[in-house]
């Protein structure tokens, strides 16, 4: 008759059952590494489309003025403007989602109302990149005063204010309070968490400032959210031991 198991035959069965079903996950490491890549090139996309963005050479804000700078400005600017800022509406809030991810375990409140206002204000952006291609368009197309005359009334209706409301509002608050609770949690080094909430703060002096200087704090402040990622980043790819937990809990 068998006798009593011990205890470190029970936790050597336990490591061995966990490791078997971590390697029944081959797919962990790439997935690891294609979530780093996106919270990276996230800000990165955005960045570029930030510093090729036609409309921040102009003379002033507006439709009209924006329009009349698409003409002017290079084929290759704009296109790499749109292509950059289309790939950004997709990456963005996977990079978010992350820090998310790293900030709730130990601050879940904070983490909330950052990722909320976060999400209220990027998950609009898509709706941004198709109205900075219809300027290009309107651009190509001579720049019809009628044209142009719809195209603010457009950017002014119920609708677009709403989201102008919310992309303000969410994509300069939420960063900040996710930046906060990344620093409070300790997930990621104090100085990238304040790269994040400083990120977008400076755009409230949008209205302060000459035109030329308010983009350039937009510009200033892309970098900076670029700089704070890199540390989420190297975070998820720290994270060696998620793998077993993940496969631990399908079994």
């Amino acid at each position: 008759m068998p006798g009593p198991i011990s205890l470190t035959e029970i936790g050597t069965a336990n490591s061995r059952a966990v490791s078997g079903r971590t390697h029944q996950y081959p797919f962990y490491q790439p997935q690891r590494i294609f979530i780093a890549a996106c919270t990276v090139l996230g800000p990165a996309t955005i960045l570029l489309a930030a510093a090729t963005n036609p409309p921040y050479y102009g003379t002033g804000p507006g439709i009209a003025s924006a329009v009349a700078t698409n003409a002017s400005s290079s084929e290759l600017m704009d296109q790499t403007h749109l292509v950059a800022q289309l790939v950004a509406a997709y990456l963005l809030p996977i990079g978010f989602l992350v820090m998310v991810w790293l900030a709730n375990r130990r601050t879940p409140w904070l983490t909330s109302i950052g990722a909320g206002l976060t999400f209220l204000g990027f998950l609009p952006l898509p709706l941004y990149v198709g109205q900075d291609s219809l300027f290009y368009d309107l651009a190509r197309w001579g720049s019809d005063p009628q044209l142009i005359d719809l195209a603010q009334r457009w950017n002014s209706d119920g609708v677009m204010t709403v989201y102008g409301i919310a992309f303000g509002a969410g994509s300069v608050f939420g960063p900040a309070v996710l930046g906060l609770a990344l620093w409070r949690s300790r997930a990621i080094p104090v100085w990238s968490a304040m790269c994040l909430t400083f990120s977008r703060l400076p755009a409230l002096a949008f209205g302060l400032l000459p035109y030329r200087a308010e983009t350039l704090v937009v510009i200033v402040g892309t970098a900076l959210l670029l700089i704070g990622s890199l540390p989420v980043a190297a975070a998820v790819l720290r994270q060696r031991g998620v793998g077993a937990t993940l496969s631990s809990g399908a079994g």
